[in-house]
């Protein structure tokens, strides 16, 4: 086994000549040498054994019957595709025509007889060698799926080294099957010719990338010094790569639901209009553009119809900065063209190029306003969706990018301050206001770990006998250094800040002991009514919440009323409704806040277990004045007659108001009228007078009796 192994390993020569003799000597040489042998007395026969055995070396004599070894040479070099199997050309003439004629036909290399037999053996050993070498780099060729040319310092193709040792003219036909390309794409060229002569001259290689349009297609062709006169060129379909790092850069540059810039494209694009507008001396502006109460529709109807709003008012945004546009022309010397970006959320910016005048800008925001204005249509709902929109201009607002971003938020801030729906120019004191909301946000933190806030309780009274049935906790704050700050200054914060939750859940904490510590009077158990933000209410604990804030407090849940919102109730139906039913099987009272600001509507009223409607206090103030609010009023009271829920009517200030509410038959009454919010300690007090005239009362009826 050994032996024929180390026989299969010898290189195999096929000898082909009708001179018996000098196959004979041929065949003992290299036997001799180590070489296996295979003859064949004509080129007929030479071809088939040839293709049967596959010889590692061919020595071929010219003149042989049947097929000269021109044309043996010719044949093989036709079969060959994947290799190239050296071939002596045996010749007993010495003239130039021969020799070229050999080389033509494809020889490695010739004999001249008489051959020098005692050199033959290393010449083939020699060329062995290189043949495999020649081999093994067309094989890697054939591996790689670039296409290779040699091309001369002017850019001609001399020759094409892919797919085959293909010439320029057989590159023209299907080289390439991974790729639309299957010619030389750089001729005629003038770039192309400046990469060969500076490869030529540096030695380095040049990497020229260029694009087919009419192919759609993306090349790289690497030039690399062949010699002093010409370059190898190596072109690669990178189309698969530039369409990969397109979606890279869409994925990281571009927001995925409207297609606009992201806010981190938009900030390297701002960077360059500023130096482009320092260099110019040029003015911009930046319009942040917020859209009012989005929230609300998010939370009401859903995240799907609130991204299909987004998309909508992208498209209508874009309309007023398109090329075709009046407002683009301000921008027409932008090196990056990028106007428009969402910033995330419902934020967009506007950037607008070369504008000197603020008289300007308010046109093309009031212009933004009017475009948003028509109503919206998103799933059968329709929308009107207002903007809120700050405008910060370069460079009197800022240098920087950063600085001009902010200083337009807060321009928006303040346009929803002044009640939406309008624009403002940044200015300096907008600033202040800034950083006085930041310094509140970080404020609230610490008051909530600092137990600064404190409850306050406003009475409820019976509308027709004025006694005591209840009360509201309010939430007030004292801050050690600033004193009493507004509810309307922090809750909002709160809110957008998420703190409302754990603010929240300290209020029902507290109000329960409240109601377990007033439980000590002889009046009773107080019912008192706690609000629950949205925020609250779609937190998955709020259940767990507030019947343990009434286990823990060992109160009576029917002492316990929890005020929502409209919008509240049309967040998710489904598990509003459960919720909502899980605490009122419990006993928890439940009412609806501002009653009439929202999405009324009778459904919802049948749908959850409500108890009580809170008419709001706008509509309240103006009753007896105004006849809309008084309808609004009188509708309300005989609605929830008819559906037998309890009313409470806000912000009762006067006689006259509560006259017509006693007579449209309101049951509860609460405002000034009333009594003012009480602190605990204040209410403690309200409770012992009520319970002295009780019993003075008592003892009078006794007498009496």
């Amino acid at each position: 086994m050994n032996q024929t192994a180390d026989a299969a390993d010898k290189p195999l020569v096929l000898v082909a000549d009708d001179d018996a003799t000098h196959r004979k000597v041929l065949q003992g040489v290299l036997e001799k040498a180590g070489f296996r042998v295979v003859t064949a007395e004509n080129g007929k026969i030479a071809l088939e054994v040839f293709s049967e055995m596959q010889p590692d070396v061919v020595l071929c004599d010219v003149e042989m019957p049947e097929l000269d070894g021109f044309k043996v040479c010719e044949t093989i070099r036709a079969r060959e595709t994947n290799r190239e199997t050296p071939v002596f050309i045996i010749t007993g003439r010495e003239d130039q025509e021969a020799v070229e004629r050999a080389y033509s036909v494809g020889a490695t290399d010739f004999l001249n007889k008489p051959i020098a037999l005692a050199v033959l053996p290393h010449r083939i050993r020699y060329v062995l060698r290189t043949s495999t070498s020649l081999n093994d780099l067309r094989g890697l060729i054939r591996a790689v799926p670039d296409l290779i040319f040699v091309v001369n310092e002017d850019g001609e193709v001399q020759e094409g080294l892919s797919r085959g040792d293909a010439t320029h003219t057989q590159q023209i036909k299907a080289l390439s099957t991974a790729s639309k390309v299957n010619f030389y794409p750089c001729e005629n060229d003038d770039e192309a010719r400046a990469c060969i002569k500076r490869a030529l001259e540096t030695g380095k290689t040049q990497v020229y990338e260029h694009e087919l349009d009419a192919l759609d297609i993306h090349l790289e062709t690497r030039f690399v010094t062949r010699d002093s006169n010409s370059v190898l060129a190596i072109v690669r379909d990178i189309t698969e790569r530039k369409n990969a790092e397109a979606r890279i850069f869409n994925l990281a540059y571009f927001d995925e639901l409207t297609a606009l810039p992201n806010r981190q494209l938009f900030g390297q694009s701002l960077e360059q209009t500023i130096e482009m507008a320092e260099r110019d001396n040029q003015k911009f502006a930046i319009l942040f553009v917020d859209l009012d109460r989005f929230k609300r529709i998010n939370d009401t109807l859903g995240h799907s119809i609130g991204d299909e709003l987004l998309k909508q008012v992208a498209r209508r945004l874009e309309s007023c900065t398109r090329a075709s546009d009046s407002v683009s022309r301000f921008d027409s010397g932008q090196a990056d063209g990028i106007q428009l970006a969402r910033l995330g959320g419902d934020e967009f910016v506007i950037k607008l190029y070369g504008i000197e005048s603020e008289d300007t800008v308010s046109t093309i925001a009031s212009r933004i306003i009017s475009v948003l204005t028509p109503p919206f249509s998103c799933e059968g709902h329709q929308f009107v969706v207002t903007p809120s929109i700050g405008i910060a201009m370069y460079p009197q607002d800022g240098l920087n990018a950063e600085d001009l971003l902010m200083n337009a938020d807060s321009a928006m801030y303040r346009a929803k301050f002044a009640g939406r729906n309008n624009y403002k120019f940044y200015s300096e004191t907008m600033r202040t206001k800034s950083l006085h909301r930041l310094d509140l946000e970080n404020e609230i933190r610490k008051a909530l770990d600092n137990e600064q806030f404190e409850l306050h309780y406003q009475p409820k009274a019976d509308a027709k006998t004025w006694e005591l049935v209840g009360a509201e906790a309010l939430l007030r704050w004292h801050h050690p250094d600033r004193g009493a700050i507004a509810p309307d200054d922090f809750i909002p914060i709160a809110e957008e800040t998420g703190l409302i939750v754990p603010i929240g859940q300290w209020v029902l904490r507290t109000a329960c002991l409240q109601v377990k510590a007033w439980s000590a009077f002889p009046f009773g158990d107080i019912p008192v009514a706690v609000n629950i933000s949205s925020h609250q209410f779609q937190s998955d604990s709020l259940v767990d919440d507030v019947l343990g804030a009434a286990r823990d407090a060992g109160i009576d849940p029917k002492s316990l009323e929890l005020e929502i919102t409209e919008s509240v109730l049309l967040q998710d139906e489904a598990s509003t409704l459960a919720a909502l039913n899980t605490l009122k099987r419990a006993g928890i009272a439940l009412s609806v806040d501002d009653f009439g600001t929202g999405y009324s509507s009778l459904s919802y009223l049948k749908r959850f277990p409500i108890d009580t409607l809170k008419i709001d206090r706008s509509f309240v103030k103006d009753l007896h004045t105004d006849s809309d609010d008084a309808a609004i009023c009188a509708a309300i009271l005989a609605m929830a007659q008819q559906l037998g829920l309890n009313v409470v009517a806000e912000g009762v200030e006067t006689k006259e108001q509560l006259e017509f509410l006693r007579l449209h038959g309101c049951n509860q009454i609460q405002g000034f009228l009333c009594s003012k919010p009480l602190s605990a300690d204040q209410f403690a007090v309200l409770l012992r007078e009520i319970a002295k005239k009780a019993a003075n009362d008592a003892d009078a009826n006794q007498a009496s009796a």
